[in-house]
């Protein structure tokens, strides 16, 4: 079977996969086993909530639940490939899709587990609108916080979008663009290193856990094409060609000047979201 080559052909097989999840017979049983025996996911909204379709299933065009275990080729490095040229990234660990995994297991009816047929911890491409109902039901769960003071609930709610008070505690700390030293401070950014979804709500609001950036480093930094070692020099993942480098102002000349609070923000960054050599 080919491999899908467009997000038009991942919607036909999430089609699929929505016609069996919820069908009462042999359909049903079959897809279960394709979502409890998965290792790499694409989660995807419905009207019911997050749903998570396996690679090796959605990663053939025009598949369905009664052939796919007739396709004796099919294997999840190919349709991984397949699936990170459309979606532009490798599938991650991801500790809150992992959660809202287990979730929809409980929904279809499969007990959740941490790890996929193989003993392989599960990973997720992170597609920005599920990311967003995501950071949206976190916010939810911030402003019900009996123990948070409304000030304080602003505060943390404002930082994912890198306003209110973590902007001008990095605007005080830096004064500058943390990288490149640009000094038009109204249109740096406030970016957290280790992101906001991923921070308890002191994490979302301590200062070393930012860094004020121009907007294009912001942008690189946030999808993990750059990152900075202990000494606050910039790593540049092969993935950034030379020419984009020079277009986006990316010198291999820039660095950070780091305090040792940084350092286990930064340790996150290069391990979670960095594009490192290993990975091109």
């Amino acid at each position: 079977m080919e491999l899908v080559v467009s997000e038009d052909q991942v919607a036909e097989n999430l089609a699929e996969l929505d016609r069996a999840r919820h069908s009462p017979g042999g359909d049903g049983k079959i897809y279960r086993d394709l979502i409890k025996r998965g290792t790499c996911y694409l989660p995807y909204l419905t009207d019911a909530g997050i749903a998570f379709a396996p690679s090796r299933f959605i990663g053939y065009v025009g598949n369905k639940i009664q052939i796919h275990s007739l396709n004796k080729e099919k294997h999840g490095s190919e349709t991984n490939l397949a699936l990170n040229r459309i979606y532009g990234a490798d599938p991650v660990q991801n500790e809150n899709l992992q959660l809202a995994f287990d979730s929809f297991c409980v929904s279809v009816g499969i007990a959740p587990s941490r790890k996929g047929s193989f003993g392989v911890a599960r990973k997720y491409w992170v597609t920005d609108d599920v990311s967003q109902v995501i950071a949206r039901a976190q916010e939810q769960q911030v402003m019900a916080d009996a123990m948070l003071t409304q000030t304080q609930k602003s505060q943390i709610v404002l930082a994912r979008v890198g306003q209110g008070v973590f902007r001008r505690k990095l605007i005080r700390h830096w004064g500058k663009c943390s990288a490149t030293g640009c000094l038009q401070i109204d249109i740096l950014k406030a970016s957290h290193i280790k992101p906001w979804s991923e921070s308890n709500n002191h994490e979302r609001l301590d200062v070393y856990n930012g860094l004020l950036l121009s907007p294009n480093l912001d942008a690189l930094f946030d999808k993990g094409y750059i990152t900075f070692d202990d000494e606050g020099n910039v790593l540049i993942s092969p993935y950034v060609c030379n020419n984009d480098r020079t277009i986006l102002n990316c010198s291999a000349e820039l660095r950070v000047n780091l305090e040792p609070h940084h350092l286990k923000y930064l340790a996150w960054h290069r391990e979670h979201l960095f594009w490192s050599d290993d990975e091109a």
